[in-house]
């Protein structure tokens, strides 16, 4: 009888476990590569790519800008948010050139396997292609070893 309530216990604990993981992975958005994840990080119930940044402001003003609900465009089965209609108009001719790379989940992430939300004012740019990350640290950890992480996310992506 005591090993019976021994194992409900534990059985109990584990579900309870295992459901508070998995809510936090789905809240950071973060899931292994192999799993089928969207093109675009965006979140749960909701259709806006990379946080609601305009994607156009990383390389025009080298800046992470909150996009404006008032300037969008669909893309990728996402709604992209721009903070002028002109970065707006620049996106709509030519998105592959303006949006981040690995569909704007943490490049640092991608580089290990898994997709990961991100931080948008945490971005660099790398020869005209912009990289987003969950913080500044990580960002500079990605950074310290460019070629490789370049290398192994750009792998991983495929």
């Amino acid at each position: 009888m005591k090993k019976r309530k021994i194992f409900k216990i534990i059985g109990i604990s584990l579900f309870i476990l295992f459901g508070v993981v998995f809510t936090f992975a789905k809240i950071k958005r973060i899931s292994p590569l192999a799993w089928n994840h969207k093109t675009v990080n965006q979140p749960v119930f909701s259709d806006k790519a990379i946080n609601g940044y305009d994607p156009v402001a990383y390389m025009v003003s080298d800046e992470a800008m909150e996009g404006n609900e008032q300037y969008t465009h669909r893309w990728h089965d996402a709604d992209w948010f721009f903070a002028t209609a002109e970065n707006r108009d620049l996106f709509a001719k030519n998105p592959e050139k303006y949006a981040p790379q690995y569909g704007g989940f943490c490049a640092f992430a991608v580089s290990k396997g898994f997709t990961a939300n991100v931080s948008p004012e945490s971005f660099v740019n790398v020869e005209g292609k912009i990289y987003l990350f969950a913080d500044d640290g990580i960002m500079q950890e990605w950074k310290d070893d460019l070629q490789e992480n370049l290398k192994l996310s750009n792998k991983n992506w495929k």
